[in-house]
């Protein structure tokens, strides 16, 4: 549940001399590109924000406003009807799974396959996107476990940062239940114990749901404010040591061994746009650096196009 990231540095002032203009991160000062992409409309960009920011992204200071809002909001937020315990229990199930690898892995062939789209060029303040689960299904036997996830991040003095928000399945072989979705954010420059957290859960997963990863650009003394949005609602909060990373959207399956991978329904990610500086542009043919796989001989199927009634990749992944 990881990106890889790196890190590089950013003109501020170029940025204020071209409005329209999305501007990339460069290797040097000296050293700057540009890149033009499809700038969001204001009220597409309003309608499909949390109800924390929405009112306050029409103001000339947002960024300002905003950041203070993400910084004094609760950390955690649990969705209707989940509490402590049931985060408690789903943390155990994850360990387990983590566990589980880390001790077999000099045992048994423990394999991970992705299917991913990324851009590996650490400009990027936040992604919002759609998520189609679909069936995602897991088995003690064959495909025991997936993440449904996005990223952002970047390494900081050689260690990888990052945060993500997605959907997880786990099968019976951690004492998951199959037919659960787990809503789960994680944050990876906190201390093991805390990175991941549960917030909800659901039973179906053949629906679209709006997920939203921000970072922001103003500097506070614990790191720059982030929060972590699931359809609307804001469900986590908190600090990171980096203004702009690598965006990724990215299905993750794991098995026991590289032949035991089972059938999976195809699950998919649409319609997503990413902020840059004060921009925020569909993700199209129009960014660079743009990357879907396969990892190595995996199994997985992977296919990116732009349906006729979105301005956006879809990314559908599935094993056959």
């Amino acid at each position: 549940m990881k990106s890889k990231i790196g890190m590089r540095a950013f003109s501020l002032l170029l940025a204020v001399m071209l409005i329209s203009v999305v501007v990339p991160a460069a290797v040097s000062v000296d050293e700057i590109t540009f890149v033009s992409g499809d700038v969001l409309g204001e009220v597409t960009l309003i309608e499909r924000s949390p109800s924390l920011v929405q009112e306050l992204r029409k103001n000339p200071d947002a960024e300002e406003t905003i950041a203070a809002a993400i910084h004094n909001y609760p950390r955690v937020v649990y969705l209707t009807g989940w509490s402590d315990d049931d985060n408690e229990r789903i943390k155990g199930i994850y360990e387990r799974a983590k566990e589980y690898w880390e001790q077999e892995a000099g045992v048994r062939s423990w394999t991970q396959k992705d299917g991913r789209m990324w851009i590996n060029e650490y400009n990027y303040r936040g992604i919002n996107g759609l998520m189609h689960p679909g069936g995602m299904g897991v088995s003690s036997s064959g495909t025991n476990c997936q993440y449904l996830t996005s990223h952002l991040g970047q390494p900081i003095g050689g260690y990888p940062c990052w945060i993500e928000v997605g959907v997880a399945k786990f099968s019976e072989i951690f004492n998951g239940d199959p037919n659960e979705f787990v809503i789960f954010t994680v944050d990876s420059t906190l201390p093991e114990g805390d990175k991941f957290v549960s917030h909800g859960n659901f039973t179906n997963g053949n629906r679209d749901f709006n997920f939203e990863i921000y970072v922001s650009s103003v500097q506070y003394p614990q790191g720059y404010p982030y929060m972590l949005s699931w359809e609307g609602e804001v469900i986590r909060t908190g600090h990171v040591p980096f203004t702009r990373g690598n965006p990724d959207e990215n299905h993750e399956y794991f098995a026991a061994d590289s032949s035991s991978f089972t059938p999976v329904s195809t699950a998919y990610f649409w319609d997503s746009y990413l902020y840059n500086d004060q921009t925020a542009v569909w993700w199209n043919e129009n960014l660079p650096e743009k990357t879907h796989y396969s990892q190595g001989s995996s199994p997985v199927m992977v296919a990116m196009y732009v349906p006729w009634w979105s301005q956006a990749y879809r990314i559908d992944s599935w094993i056959p």
